[in-house]
């Protein structure tokens, strides 16, 4: 294993427990989703198109599908007073159309970006492990360059 896969490993397990921790993960699926790929130093992390409304919330307009808010009501525990789920679900549809959810703009903003909070929290701890790995890459390096004079 890399130290790039290291610290990607370490980054999304601690952003997963972030997202558990402020219960931001009503079903684990977009926890369950993130993924990363090593592109030489750079660590792309992928998840689901939802982690995007987690860490961002939604902008007034455009509402969400409402199977998702309908999937996030019974994964959450939100029942209908009437009974008719479907019901709530179109209506909390409705009110995030017109209102938006919480981004990085409202009063709740101290709630949102897991993404930042996380990196913040362990950004010395993703250092160390970077650090480890290159300074051992860089020693093969070097002995790989004196064997090779050794042989001149």
């Amino acid at each position: 294993m890399t130290w790039q896969d290291k610290v990607a490993q370490t980054f999304i397990k601690s952003l997963q427990a972030t997202l558990a921790r402020e219960n931001r993960n009503a079903s684990g699926k977009t926890s369950d989703s993130l993924r990363y790929v090593v592109s030489g130093n750079e660590i792309q992390i992928w998840g689901l198109d939802t982690y995007f409304y987690t860490e961002n919330g939604r902008a007034a307009g455009t509402p969400p599908p409402v199977s998702a808010i309908l999937q996030w009501t019974i994964d959450k525990g939100i029942r209908a007073d009437n009974g008719n789920q479907l019901s709530l679900a179109f209506a909390i549809r409705t009110k995030i159309g017109q209102e938006g959810s919480p981004t990085s703009g409202s009063p709740n903003k101290g709630r949102m970006q897991p993404l930042q909070r996380t990196l913040d929290a362990i950004l010395p701890d993703l250092a160390k492990i970077a650090s480890e790995g290159i300074a051992k890459e860089t020693a093969g390096a070097i002995f790989s360059m004196v064997k090779q004079l050794e042989r001149i």
